[in-house]
């Protein structure tokens, strides 16, 4: 009995074996085909060439001296290039042309505040309070912020500028500014202006509205002059409206294409409302992601308005939905929503002497990495020039190339490779059972 399990390991070890080596042999030939294949299994790399690109209009560069330009992308060019505009090429002839891709967050530059000193305090024979800010020569300031720890009021505020404080031009004649904590909303202390570099502003606080407010300083917001200011452009929306549902409002917006889109702003006669809101997106209108959420609001105090009816975000997605929650209030009558966005521009080096083309249109070439991508801030945008973009055209050079990785093309190949694994693997256990078998046959005799 012992010697039989003896002989049963020993039979199991040298069949082991034989798979092991036989195994070993035809994945060495298995090995040698894969490395025949390797070069075609790699995905190719998408250059973006002429031929590849279906659309391309002019670069219409004007008066523009040599050095860089800057040129605007319209919607035309946006509706027809791929998420994240990686099928964007700039060719003069032959050439292709670098560039730096400048977006929303590069055309709009953050708010950073700095501590004003208020100069000739006093309250006017009305009892409203005034004072005087002092704006640093070559500084432009788009906002005033005032500061204050008191609560639960609103106030009327106008601001003014001058050369010379002696001849003042209203810059902000009805702004409101407010604090509700006792409704537990929010505050708001800024006056925003259009971009002024007047040597002084003349602030009044209109002492009328509710509860009382103590000024303890004021802030001003400069503008960074190498940031171009970006134009806001509505973007135009099919709008597919749900039935109200268990207290909320729902509305969805086809964008049409992939518009850049920033902010949401609802138009409503609605007063003394408040409602939290929702904003999502989705490319394909199956999938939905939180941009992002806050609290509309409208109050009136006698002449006066606290309101907040905008929601910002930041988004690519060609398909937007809105939530309303009214809880147990009736729906909000909405008059208009808008949305708004920033189209990109083109940062580029040009040669009057030399022509330049814009192409754009492929759905397979990867996104282009230039250098002048990594030191674009350091160029101030407003002492650019402009240039524009010509009618847009069939591109006669398109030639259409299957560029997809081969293993894409040929997604076959993977599952005769396991097939063959295993008729390799089974044909070594077989094989190796044929032959340890033979052998003892060969034996016995």
């Amino acid at each position: 009995m012992k010697a039989s399990k003896t002989a049963d390991s020993i039979t199991i070890i040298t069949v082991t074996k034989n798979i092991i080596k036989s195994a070993g042999v035809y994945s060495f030939t298995l090995i040698v085909c894969l490395a025949m294949l390797w070069p075609a299994l790699l995905p190719l790399r998408a250059w973006g060439a002429v031929s590849d690109l279906r659309s391309r209009a002019r670069i219409e560069l004007g008066t523009a001296s040599s050095g860089y330009v800057l040129l605007d992308l319209p919607d035309e060019v946006l509706s027809q290039t791929q998420s994240g505009l990686t099928d964007l090429r700039i060719f003069s002839a032959e050439e292709e042309i670098p560039y730096a891709l400048l977006t929303d967050a590069d055309l709009t530059p953050a708010l950073k505040y700095e501590q004003a000193e208020l100069l000739n305090r006093a309250l006017d024979n009305q009892d409203n309070l005034v004072f005087e800010l002092k704006i640093p020569q070559e500084k432009w300031v788009d906002q005033v912020a005032l500061i204050s720890s008191s609560q639960n009021f609103i106030r009327r505020v106008m601001v003014e500028g001058s050369r010379d404080q002696q001849a003042w031009v209203t810059l902000a004649a009805n702004s409101t500014i407010f604090d509700l904590s006792e409704e537990k909303k929010s505050r708001h202390l800024e006056v925003n202006l259009t971009p002024t570099n007047y040597a002084y502003l003349r602030v009044t606080v209109i002492n009328e509205g509710k509860g009382s407010f103590q000024l303890e300083g004021a802030q001003l917001s400069y503008v960074n002059q190498t940031i171009r200011a970006a134009a806001l452009k509505e973007r135009p929306y099919e709008l597919s409206q749900d039935a109200s549902r268990e207290g909320i409002q729902e509305f969805t917006f086809d964008l049409s294409a992939h518009f850049p889109s920033r902010e949401l702003e609802i138009s409503t006669n609605a007063q003394n409302f408040n409602r939290t809101i929702e904003v999502y997106a989705s490319a394909d209108k199956k999938d939905w992601n939180l941009l992002s959420s806050g609290e509309i609001y409208s109050y009136r105090l006698d002449n006066l308005t606290a309101q907040q009816l905008k929601l910002r975000f930041n988004t690519e997605s060609r398909y937007l939905r809105l939530k309303i929650f009214n809880q147990d209030n009736p729906p909000l009558d909405i008059g208009e929503i808008k949305i708004r966005g920033v189209n990109p521009a083109l940062l580029f080096s040009v040669d009057p002497a030399k022509a330049y083309y814009l192409y754009w249109n492929s759905s397979q070439i990867k996104a282009a990495v230039y250098d002048v991508q990594k030191f674009k801030e350091n160029l101030d945008y407003n002492k650019l020039p402009q240039v524009n973009l010509g009618p847009a055209e069939g591109n006669e050079a398109f030639q259409f190339k299957d560029i997809r990785p081969w293993t894409e093309r040929n997604s076959w190949l993977l599952q005769v490779m396991l097939i063959l694994v295993v008729v390799v693997l089974t044909g070594a256990v077989i094989l190796s059972i044929r032959k340890i078998t033979a052998d003892r046959q060969n034996k016995s005799r």
